[in-house]
């Protein structure tokens, strides 16, 4: 790095520098893992990157690819999370830092000081603060401002170079959609910016940029198949099931996530839980009321610059203050949602079809700091180097725990009274017990295809988390990716409207039998009883359970203060996938179960069956008399189908699909002899190869182009 190199850049550099600075007084404590609400830790083994691609149609795999990587060459999950939060923020950083240019071409301070911002503020605190700590969604944050400059580009210049290097970062950025309801925020904002450019005069609309913007969304799909094809057919249903969820509920959910407009242009959090409002710093709590006014800074210059815009700002920068202001007005009342003034006209938007996806606060949220950015970069533009520069160091110290370091050990949400993460009575860091690890090999290697359930039911928020206090977890069990199992949960109600291990819980009598047997029947080979849950939910089940291990109908197979882990009596094990000669009328009662599993197991017979891939299983048929019905021990869904292959190689797909055992999928099989073998498998699994495929294919197409443009460009350039 020459002194020539370092003059021209020291600024870039120099907000390069202050971002390691604050990676390094935020390194995560070693041992600790993330957890907590829907985010749980990444446990990087290969079986769990290839189940959670198959799982989430393959929507998160730049995310989870990166941390797969950072396991192989030995960085702890602790060291991890440190990684994530340098590659969150110095990814944004540069990210902006190339859109800036955009707007200034000579400015290269002003540029660093806007893209610092853009990384540091208090929506990129809330992050790091707060639930999505850990979380694949926020990647789009990282990758929006190179979409938004080669769109722009694109649809100012129409050179197919920037539609191209469009859709890369797109197709990079996609892990941020692993919530579809972020790309349908996208796709809105995207239509905003498109929308306010052209109404603002910033390009020229002719047919020929409607053909190339055409090209440029199917290419946009194209490229994306491999997570947009097998997503279709899970939104309707996905959608219903938000809209009829007696756990969410949609109203309550959009009023209680609303920001009010002076929240939002200041980036502050809608719950006062977060810093400024909350502030961490009890000896010096006086600056309180200075930091929340200054919060208000960088809306306070972007209004300043409304009075001198006409006057100071070139014709192509007065087009995109506009724009990106009129986007600004477009998404307060979406982040408002139904608080007044928008309560009207936003109960109608938020009930269009689709939109309940949008319920959570960040889904639009996110957009806020990047308008904020690039409204700021065009105001100091027009300021003097002093001036400006002032303005954005007051800025910039605005989210002051990133400066401070600690963030989830001290100014994280969770710890506010004790303002220490291993003293608070929750926090989103844990170390996890040695005990959970201890037992990892006897369950992630057992070659058996089963569940692990856990027991007892806790009292939850509805959405099946749990509550280990022990250690003071509170969120997503982590069992799954520790142990790269699928979990029976305690607090999940898998039959219609019953929760057997709540009424485990509560129920009185001696007649606990019924469980061992219910679990058994849903393949669950291992339970995994929590004592470390509250006490109260151990005491209503804990006898039950030294009852059950007195008759063997589980067995013991390791205890510790944190938990006993059983093995389920084999004699009451259904396989993953069993031949059944009739479904029994199942009823969600204890009593009913108690007196009919016997027979039922009588009606049951294992399948012989090898598995191509998570979602998909092919079973031998050799059409005995008593595989008259196919039983999958996965929760009902409609996309799960079953194909009879023929003999000679055709599929016919086995159209009789019903709910078996209460809970599971089943099919009922016409006897017939050419039948060779049935294909079980989850529809958008089926949709996702094939996406796969042509995704491939569009980045193969791409990578091609964009390698000959570079070449022919060279050729010119040394001509």
């Amino acid at each position: 790095m020459t002194p020539q190199f370092i003059r021209k850049n020291g600024f870039f550099i120099g907000g390069l520098f202050l971002l390691f600075l604050v990676v390094l007084v935020n390194i995560f404590p070693s041992g600790y893992v993330f957890g907590g609400g829907d985010t749980i830790q990444f446990f990087g083994n290969w079986e769990n990157l290839r189940s959670l691609f198959f799982d989430w149609g393959g929507r998160a795999w730049f995310f989870y690819l990166i941390f797969y990587l950072l396991n192989i060459f030995g960085i702890s999950e602790a060291g991890q999370l440190s990684w994530y939060l340098g590659v969150f923020i110095f990814g944004s950083y540069i990210s902006f830092f190339i859109f800036s240019r955009l707007i200034l071409e000579d400015s290269p301070g002003k540029r660093a000081f806007a893209s610092l911002f853009y990384a540091l503020n208090l929506y990129t605190l809330f992050i790091f603060t707060g639930n999505w700590g850990y979380s694949y969604f926020p990647s789009l944050y990282i990758f929006l401002p190179l979409m938004l400059l080669f769109f722009i580009k694109f649809i100012k210049t129409q050179k197919n170079i920037f539609g191209a290097l469009f859709v890369l970062i797109l197709f990079l950025g996609s892990s941020g959609f692993g919530n579809p309801a972020f790309l349908l925020s996208f796709i809105i904002f995207l239509s905003a910016v498109f929308l306010g450019l052209l109404i603002f005069g910033y390009f020229q609309w002719d047919n020929k940029l409607a053909v190339k913007l055409f090209f440029l969304a199917v290419f946009s799909f194209l490229i994306n198949s491999f997570w947009i094809l097998p997503l279709v057919p899970e939104i309707s249903q996905g959608v219903e099931k938000l809209q009829s969820s007696e756990v969410v509920e949609f109203d309550w959910w959009i009023r209680h996530s609303a920001s009010p407009i002076v929240k939002t242009v200041s980036l502050n959090h809608f719950s006062e839980d977060y810093f400024p409002y909350n502030f961490y710093y009890k000896d010096f709590s006086y600056f309180k009321v200075p930091f929340m006014v200054i919060s208000f800074l960088p809306m306070l210059v972007i209004a300043y610059g409304l009075a001198f815009f006409r006057k100071k700002m070139s014709s192509s920068d007065h087009s995109l203050f506009l724009s990106f202001l009129f986007v600004l007005v477009i998404f307060i009342p979406l982040v408002a949602r139904l608080i007044e003034p928008f309560e009207r006209i936003n109960y109608y938007i938020y009930h269009l079809p689709g939109f309940v996806t949008l319920r959570g606060y960040d889904k639009t949220a996110i957009f806020i700091p990047f308008v904020l950015a690039t409204l700021l970069l065009l105001t100091i533009n027009h300021l003097s180097r002093k001036k400006a520069f002032f303005i954005l160091i007051l800025i910039l110290i605005i989210p002051l725990p990133f400066y401070l370091g600690k963030l989830q050990q001290t100014a994280g949400y969770r710890v506010n009274s004790e303002k220490d993460f291993r003293k608070a009575a929750m926090s989103f860091l844990v170390k996890i017990p040695d005990e959970y690890h201890s037992v990892r090999p006897l369950i992630a290697n057992d070659k058996d295809k089963f569940f692990l359930a856990a027991l007892p039911a806790t009292k939850s928020d509805g959405s099946g988390i749990v509550y280990y206090p022990k250690w003071n977890f509170y969120g997503a069990d982590m069992s799954e990716t520790l142990y790269n199992r699928k979990q029976i949960q305690p607090n999940v109600v898998y039959f219609n409207e019953w929760n057997f291990a709540e009424e485990f819980g509560e129920q009185q009598g001696e007649k606990n039998d019924w469980l061992p047997k219910l679990l058994g029947m849903m393949n669950v080979k291992y339970l995994i009883y929590h004592k470390d849950a509250p006490e109260s939910s151990v005491e209503k089940s804990q006898n039950k359970i030294d009852d059950l291990k007195n008759k063997g109908l589980i067995k013991n197979i390791e205890n510790n203060e944190y938990f006993t882990l059983y093995e389920i009596n084999s004699s009451l094990f259904f396989p993953y996938i069993t031949y059944q000669q009739e479904n029994l009328d199942f009823q969600n009662d204890s009593v009913w179960i108690e007196r009919n599993l016997e027979k039922m197991k009588n009606l049951t017979a294992s399948a012989d069956f090898r598995e191509i891939n998570p979602k998909k299983f092919e079973v031998l048929f050799d059409n005995l008399e008593n595989q008259k019905e196919l039983v999958l021990a996965e929760s009902y869904n409609s996309n799960w189908k079953a194909y009879a292959i023929l003999k000679n190689g055709r599929e016919i797909e086995i159209e009789n699909h019903f709910m078996a055992r209460g809970y599971a999928n089943g099919w009922k099989i016409d006897s017939n002899p050419d039948i060779k073998k049935i294909v079980i498998e989850y529809y958008p699994t089926r949709l996702l190869c094939q996406g796969s495929a042509v995704s491939l294919l569009a980045l193969l197409f791409l990578s091609v182009y964009l390698v000959r443009y570079y070449y022919n460009k060279r050729g010119k350039n040394n001509v």
